[in-house]
């Protein structure tokens, strides 16, 4: 791996907000130079497993670089395939569970077309859904399936859309039908972010159409961010999977300490299993 200072960025709290920008700004277009090196150069040579694992550390040096400080709860110990279910509050978030739990995304058809990120997030085994195309689930569903039968984890971000981080919106159920089919475990998951003195922070929160870069140039201006990640008990995939929504929501909501939005309704969109 490169040789420059990761941590320079978890460093600079005390330093001026010119100098922070500067100085992590700098140090992420290195980083994602590397980024795109390791994924269309090195990828194609390597296995899964060793690809997992530089794409674990490569997660960690982006938080280091960006002032993020990382803490994680434990995780119960799954074998084979696994559905992770969480909030959402950032494009962050991909990064924080990554740095974790290697696991692959389903994501908005919107984010292949960023810059670079998008990219790299193909390249890296993330699944994109049209949102707005009510066919493109099955599909979507099809991919899940193949990558958890085989051991692989992948994440959904149930509620749809980002949120402040304040409360948590209705888990919608479609995306965890492939658990109920494979009979693979349901893993809630809620994630948070503070400053560094222990109080919310809404510096990393998606949200009121902000673009991706003032998203991150809020990020790289705060004197430093931690984020918090913490693991429920894996659920067991028993049942129709609005139940199921309406399990991990709860086990979410319990996580993050505020109330559910409450349980998933049956809707014409979201016929029976």
């Amino acid at each position: 791996m490169p040789p420059w200072p990761y941590n320079v960025g978890v460093s600079l709290a005390r330093s001026p907000v010119v100098l922070r920008r500067i100085v992590r700004l700098s140090l992420l277009m290195i980083h994602l130079v590397w980024g795109i090196v390791l994924t269309g150069g090195v990828f194609p040579m390597i296995g899964p497993a060793r690809r997992d694992r530089i794409i674990t550390r490569w997660s960690r040096r982006l938080l280091h670089i960006l002032g993020v400080r990382l803490r994680v709860g434990a995780i119960a110990e799954v074998n084979g395939g696994a559905l992770l279910v969480c909030n959402h509050v950032s494009w962050l978030d991909v990064y924080l569970i990554n740095a974790t739990q290697r696991v692959h995304f389903v994501s908005k058809a919107e984010v292949r077309a960023w810059p670079i990120v998008g990219w790299l997030a193909h390249k890296t085994g993330t699944l994109f859904i049209e949102r707005g195309r009510r066919a493109d689930t099955a599909r979507i569903n099809a991919e899940m399936r193949d990558l958890m039968q085989h051991g692989a984890w992948v994440a959904v971000f149930p509620e749809g859309t980002t949120s402040d981080g304040h409360s948590l919106r209705r888990f919608m159920p479609s995306l965890l039908q492939p658990a109920v089919e494979l009979n693979c475990l349901i893993v809630p998951a809620a994630l948070r972010y503070r400053t560094l003195t222990g109080e919310y922070s809404a510096a990393p929160a998606y949200i009121d159409q902000i673009g991706l870069w003032q998203s991150l140039l809020q990020i790289v201006s705060e004197p430093g961010l931690i984020a918090e990640l913490h693991f429920g008990e894996p659920i067991l995939p028993n049942g129709h999977r609005r139940d199921l929504a309406a399990q991990a929501e709860t086990a979410t909501a319990k996580l993050l300490g505020v109330a559910p939005a409450g349980t998933v309704p049956k809707t014409p969109a979201d016929p029976p299993a």
